[in-house]
């Protein structure tokens, strides 16, 4: 049996946005396969990109990760206060 080598993944921009943008084509082919438009073979070609990304993507530490292709950014929403009127206090008889 043969021994797996970790391999040197480099993670410079440009290779995560052309991995990015090949889960998405993958996400669309497996989709198609459920609606009939590929094979299976098309399918499990697709399933092996997302999960190889998916694999890769665990082994960074979540502070670090970058949001999922396809999703929003995962920054927080940071609440807006909002300010109650305030109320003047109207003196009797003026």
């Amino acid at each position: 049996m043969a021994n797996r080598t970790k391999r040197v993944v480099k993670r410079d921009g440009v290779d995560t946005d052309v991995r990015n943008q090949e889960v998405a084509r993958a996400n669309r082919e497996l989709a198609a396969y459920f609606r009939g438009k590929r094979t299976e073979r098309e399918a499990r070609a697709a399933l092996k990109i997302i999960k190889a990304f998916i694999r890769d993507r665990e082994r960074i530490e979540p502070a670090k990760r970058r949001p999922l292709p396809g999703s929003e950014s995962s920054r927080p929403v940071t609440p807006r206060k909002i300010r109650k009127p305030t109320l003047a206090v109207v003196g009797e008889g003026e």
